[in-house]
């Protein structure tokens, strides 16, 4: 009996020094942002663009500008914990939301604006394709408007002879 209350002390120890060493492997700021948080925050994202799309186009716009910011929130802002939530966030603000990160992520999502759609061409065309972008599975996701007919099913603009029409 004592060889065995031994034993099984051997083995508390072994496995909690186990538990020891892979707690010290874990981040330190808590377990990494889970994918499938990630896929639900763009899920209610393209969801909500394609709501309030309905009710105005120039939502559309103005998600398509938001897109980038989006990403990079849901890229470095934490939930792992209330600390870490302000932590996470105040960096964020400060790294991506201020005026000189704003302006070329601005200029660049306006830039691929007038490329995807006929904004500069035919403003009036913009309402409609606003609402067809809506359709697509992310509706925010110029890349996609103006890949080739083949790959997406849209049409390419090649500048301001055309458009997304």
């Amino acid at each position: 009996m004592q060889e065995e209350a031994e034993m099984l002390r051997k083995q508390i120890l072994e496995l909690n020094s186990s538990i020891s060493m892979c707690q010290q492997q874990l981040p330190a700021t808590g377990v990494p942002v889970a994918r499938q948080r990630v896929d639900q925050m763009w899920s209610m994202f393209n969801q909500y663009v394609k709501t309030r799309t309905q009710d105005n186009f120039k939502f559309w716009i103005f998600s398509v500008l938001m897109r980038q910011l989006f990403e990079e929130y849901n890229n470095m802002v934490s939930t792992s914990s209330v600390e870490e939530f302000c932590r996470t966030v105040l960096a964020w603000l400060e790294q991506h939301c201020s005026l000189p990160a704003l302006r070329p992520a601005a200029l660049s999502s306006l830039r691929d604006l007038s490329k995807a759609t006929s904004i500069l061409s035919d403003p009036s065309k913009v309402p409609e394709q606003a609402l067809r972008a809506t359709a697509s599975r992310d509706p925010t996701d110029l890349a996609a408007m103006m890949g080739p007919s083949g790959a997406s099913g849209g049409a390419r603009n090649t500048g301001a002879s055309g458009g997304f029409s």
